[in-house]
């Protein structure tokens, strides 16, 4: 029976631990696919866990760290390109396997594009190398056992066999992953822990490098004086390098929910495999430095034997033993899905129970390889060779497929027969050449496909991906990144960034201050006299200039406000930093000969100086002072110091670890109350959000109750002024927006949605593909509205993309159209974009107008729920820019704005809700109190009812309250000026209240549904006659020849005769208005069209007076 010890203790709840939460997560698959990939709702960080357990097997600390020592640089290269094996596939290949993300399995890809009979084929190969795949993890098994138990016991393989192949059965992927995340974190902690440990136990460092000098396999000279051995070495380094998309990393590809998370996973992969491959190459390094005369198969008995002692021994055997469950898991379920979903389920054997399948040959499959891996037999051989052929015989056509090749079945098996038979032959014939046979295979399944390809004629060729948009993606998200850097180059804006890691609050600076004073001060009783004598300048400049910062920054609340300026501390607080913690730092570390009160120092120095400011700072700080202050001792003293450190050099002792452990309580402490602040604030937005939506929702379902009673049969009690009122009031309650509107570079403002994406945090994280096509650079509008009118539609799309496929903005030119209701027949007409939001391929062909309407014809469609609130605001929005919608809800949505809204929205539109009051002080100012009594007076010999006058003149002093004419009069005073001099032409009462209210629809917030209700359908009509409005709900600016128009059909000449007498008074006081310029182009549109116009109703001596000053205006 095993002794019993700590390390039997540990690694034995390691694996039942395995077994539970493998069991646990699994739950029950109800179809092969959530067996085989699960529902596709892994995170980014669990795939990316998944990929590298997967990558990072058991042969890594037995075969290749035995290559390593055994090979050299001739290894070393080829594994270091294994590695970005993971960053070609995350940059390169993952945008362009999107079409792949359906399928179960390698086979059911390849299978798909060619017929049954190659996925077959390629399920044989895969359950081949799978088989052979867990055989060795389950050989690295009994390896790691024998030397837990000291002896060769076949029953604790046997029982950690079967807990791998229990819960990979049962649970599925689910298990499979869950497990892999926990065995990533072991042999991730386990790997620089042993390498830590291997370092710390050599005594000579400098006999390490000696042997590497002086070994062969690091001899550079023997790899490139051997042509031969060049050559092999180039073909193992590709044979790494080339994405071979074996079965189980294949299935990672598939399980990712869009390419994007494939591409994350990958490249994350990448960093996480090369820093632990780092590490295992140090580790080789390490070992043939202490002992180069080692037997290659006993390199990891003697690193566990010769550097670990009881507890240790048990974490590092934990470590290797992660390596291997993790690999193994993978090939068992996806050899078992490649047998049930491409062999069983072609061939129609037994559809229905394919789960139950599957789980069988988990078992058939996992007892297969552990009988290989216990007994030596010949058929191994044959498995390893199948290894080898998977490569030349399913990759060429995969990969082909990936770059966008397209052949038939018939060249693709003639492709993979040559690439069988040339792994064959290469190894009979011509294995001296000490090239691997994967390559040459590779390269005949290239020609012979390809060849036959076009010698038989076949459909296809380079053809492209099926699905190009992931590619689209990816490639404008480099773009983007590029851009990116080059504005953070072209624009660094320095200062705000680090005004952004000041501290909130003074006391933080006094208690730095403070730390300062204690760690630099007690620092110095670690300096031997010797040391001080010898770098007496130097000490005495840190030791005066670290009371002078200490000073500065303990007084710091008292400091006046002018040194307290932001661009002053902004740049003195990191530069202090950088230099009080690592250039003097690390000086009186190295003083010290490394004493431990020292380095605790230290790690406390970079502990404080990561809570203080932002990362990517703290490095450029960390690096620079240290960089600094070995500048320094160069300067000094012409040499870098080699300074004699007693004892074992930098030993993991006690005293190191108090402050790693406190550095580590601080950083969770730090996050969790960062994280229970986000919390509380996301908690209460989102209650108040929805408080609002529901207020919204209530307010909605009130006007659609208000209308209804606005119906045609309803609205038979009112008049029709009434009616127009009503509705009036309910678009400015509910449907009204105003605007402020800006102006912004169009892809400015798309770069701005993608980041307001991430920022919201949408689920699953969408993929965004710009078309910008317009030829407009700017886009005027009311830009915060418009991206929220963006991020709302990609939010609410994304809701319903079930197989988040890439969401594509289409940006087109366009022109809207304005009917208007004074020109029978004719549309304004303005230059428009039309932005495409949709998850569709194709989208509406381009109209060379779209005629814009009013925003409740848009409302009709929309059932009001709290789900469908962001549709109606976006109606909202595209209703206030007078643009045009067409929203598919859940595919598409189409909106037309004007390229610069200021065109057809007046800015009194922004008046609407602007309160009217009338201005105490405008009622007393001379000239209004003299022009109202002057219109009083002339009215009482007329019989106009001089009560409705008085209240017309309540009415224009409240709306036009608070403004000025350009004299400085109020302007109100314009108004009752043009109806004294209207009087002369006329006595009618209807003429004179529209000559007082004649620029109310036009400058104020007073609409003239408000006019008619209050004086009539014939003022109102008068009014709008005379306004540059197109007045409805909306009010539509409208440009010279669309006045004109209006005038010349004015079909009252009262109107004509108001606008005439507006314009005779605006010439008498053009004195008061500051541009010359724009004097004279009112002068000659007066002298062009109104006088004409004057003279064609017969008002000679108004023509005269109009004709009279507008030449005195020219002629200056």
């Amino acid at each position: 029976m095993p002794h019993i010890s700590i390390d039997v203790i540990l690694f034995s709840i390691f694996l039942l631990i395995n077994l539970a939460i493998g069991l646990l997560a699994g739950g029950r698959a109800k179809n092969l696919r959530e067996y085989s990939i699960g529902n596709k709702n892994f995170s980014t960080a669990a795939l990316t866990s998944t990929i590298v357990a997967t990558w990072i097997s058991g042969s890594f600390m037995t075969f290749k760290l035995t290559k390593i020592y055994s090979e050299g640089w001739y290894f070393i290269l080829a594994i270091i390109c294994d590695n970005f094996t993971l960053l070609f596939t995350g940059l390169f290949l993952a945008a362009r396997m999107g079409e792949f993300l359906k399928n179960n399995s390698v086979a059911e890809a390849l299978g798909d594009l060619y017929g049954k009979s190659v996925r077959i084929i390629t399920a044989i190969c895969g359950i081949l190398i799978s088989i052979g795949g867990v055989a060795i993890q389950f050989k690295v098994s009994a390896k790691v056992l024998s030397i837990l138990f000291g002896v060769n016991d076949i029953y604790s393989t046997i029982a950690a066999a079967s807990i791998v192949i229990i819960y990979a059965a049962l649970g599925g992927i689910r298990a499979v992953t869950f497990t892999d995340i926990m065995q990533f974190f072991a042999f991730g902690t386990f790997i620089p822990l042993l390498t830590l440990t291997i370092w710390n136990g050599i005594k000579d460092h400098t006999a390490i490098i000696h042997a590497i000098q002086n070994s062969p396999q690091f001899d550079y000279n023997t790899l490139i004086g051997s042509p031969k051995r060049l050559a092999s070495c180039f073909a193992l380094m590709l044979f790494y390098f080339i994405p071979g998309f074996e079965p189980a990393i294949f299935q990672r590809v598939t399980m990712a929910i869009n390419t994007g998370q494939v591409k994350r996973s990958f490249t994350y992969s990448f960093f996480l495999c090369t820093a632990i491959t780092l590490f295992s190459i140090w580790i080789g390094i390490l070992i043939l430095g202490t002992n180069s005369q080692l037997q290659p198969d006993q390199i990891f008995n003697y690193i566990v034997n010769s550097y670990t002692y009881p507890g240790l021994k048990g974490l590092i055997l934990i470590g290797t033993m992660s390596m291997v469950m993790s690999t193994a898991d993978s090939h068992i379920n996806s050899a078992a899905v490649l047998f049930a979903n491409d062999i069983i389920k072609p061939l129609k054997l037994a559809v229905s129970q394919e789960v139950r399948i599957a789980k069988v040959f988990t078992f058939f499959l996992g007892a297969l390889a552990l009988l290989l891996a216990l007994y030596k037999t010949d058929f191994l051989e044959l498995v390893l060779l199948a290894w080898g052929l998977y490569m030349p015989i399913v990759t060429v056509p995969l990969l082909l497929a990936v770059f966008g090749f397209r052949s038939t079945t018939k060249p693709v098996l003639i492709g993979m027969a040559a690439g069988f038979i040339t792994v064959l032959l290469w190894d009979k014939l011509l294995a001296d050449t000490q090239i691997n046979s994967v390559i040459p295979g590779m390269l005949a399944n290239l020609v012979f496909l390809m060849g036959s390809h076009y010698m038989l004629k076949s459909s296809g060729g380079w053809v492209g991906i099926k699905d190009p948009y992931p590619l689209l993606v990816a490639r404008q998200e480099r773009q983007d990144a590029w851009k990116k850097i080059i504005d953070a180059i072209k624009n660094p804006n320095i200062l705000s960034y680090l005004k952004r890691n000041l501290p909130e609050k003074e006391i933080i600076y006094s208690l730095f201050g403070l730390y300062v004073l204690g760690a630099t001060y007690a620092s110095f009783f670690t300096i031997s006299t010797e040391v001080v004598a010898n770098y007496q300048k130097l000490y005495d400049y840190i030791a005066h200039s670290a009371l002078i910062i200490t000073a500065c920054f303990i007084t710091y609340p008292a400091w006046p406000h002018t040194l307290k300026n932001n661009r002053f501390i902004a740049v003195a607080w990191p530069l202090a930093i950088c230099y009080i913690l690592f250039i003097a730092g690390t000086i009186l570390m190295v003083m010290s000969g490394f004493h431990q009160v020292q380095v605790m120092l230290f790690i406390l120095n970079i502990v404080l100086t990561a809570l203080l400011l932002d990362w990517k700072l703290m490095l450029v700080v960390v690096i620079s002072g240290i960089l600094s202050s070995i500048g320094v001792f160069y300067f000094y003293i012409g040499y870098i110091p080699i300074i004699k450190v007693d004892g074992v050099y930098l030993q993991f002792k006690a005293i190191y670890g108090l402050p790693l452990f406190i550095s580590f309580l601080l950083a969770i402490i730090s996050f969790r109350q960062t994280k229970d602040q986000l919390v509380d604030q996301t908690n209460y937005l989102l209650l108040a959000q929805k408080k609002f939506q529901d207020r919204l929702v209530e307010v909605a379902n009130y006007r659609e109750e208000l209308l209804k009673e606005l119906q045609p049969e309803e609205l038979k009690i009112f008049d029709q002024a009434t009616s127009a009122y009503l509705k009036q009031a309910i678009y400015r309650v509910r449907d009204y927006v105003r605007l402020d509107v800006s102006e912004s570079y169009i892809d400015k403002l798309l770069s701005e949605v993608k980041i307001l994406v991430k920022v919201h945090a949408i689920k699953p994280r969408p993929q965004i593909l710009i078309r910008n096509y317009t030829s407009h650079k700017k886009l005027h509008a009311d830009i915060p509205k418009i991206k929220q009118l963006l991020v709302n539609s990609i939010s609410y799309i994304q809701s319903y993309n079930l197989h988040n496929v890439p969401i594509i903005i289409t940006i087109e030119d366009t022109r809207l159209g304005y009917e208007l209701s004074h020109i029978e027949g004719y549309a304004k007409k303005v230059e428009a974009l039309r932005i495409t939001v949709t998850i569709e391929r194709q989208i509406p062909a381009l109209q060379e107008v779209y005629i814009s309407k009013e925003q409740e014809n848009f409302n009709n469609s929309l059932s009001m729920t709290v789900e469908i609130l962001p549709l109606v605001e976006n109606v909202r929005i595209i209703d206030a820019h007078y643009g045009y919608i067409d929203q598919d809800q859940n595919r598409l949505h189409m909106y037309v704005i004007p390229v610069n809204v200021r065109e057809v929205r007046g800015k009194v539109m922004e008046l609407i809700k602007k309160s009217a009051a009338v201005d105490p002080l405008e009622l007393v100012h001379p000239l209004a109190v003299q022009l109202e009594d002057e219109l009083i007076t002339k009215l009482q010999d007329t019989s106009i009812d001089i009560t409705v006058i008085k209240r017309t003149l309540e009415v224009i002093k409240k709306y036009h309250g608070g403004t000025k004419r350009h004299s400085g009069e109020p302007y109100f005073t314009h108004p009752i000026a043009v109806a004294i001099i209207l009087l002369d032409y006329t006595q009618d009462q209807d003429a004179i209240v529209a000559a007082l209210l004649h620029d109310t629809v036009e400058d104020t917030s007073l609409s003239l549904a408000h006019i008619q209700a209050m004086f009539g359908e014939k003022v109102g009509f008068l009014v709008g006659k005379g306004t540059n409005l197109e007045s409805k709900l909306k009010r539509i600016n409208l440009v010279d020849h669309e006045n004109l128009h209006r005038l010349m059909n004015y079909e009252d000449e009262r109107a004509a005769l108001i606008k005439l007498v507006d314009r005779l008074h605006n010439m008498r006081t053009i004195e008061g208005h500051p541009s010359l310029t724009k004097q004279k182009r009112i002068a000659g549109e007066t002298l062009a069209f109104f006088v004409p116009m004057s003279r064609h109703l017969r008002l000679d001596t108004l023509a005269q007076e109009l004709e009279k000053l507008s030449v005195a205006v020219l002629g200056k």
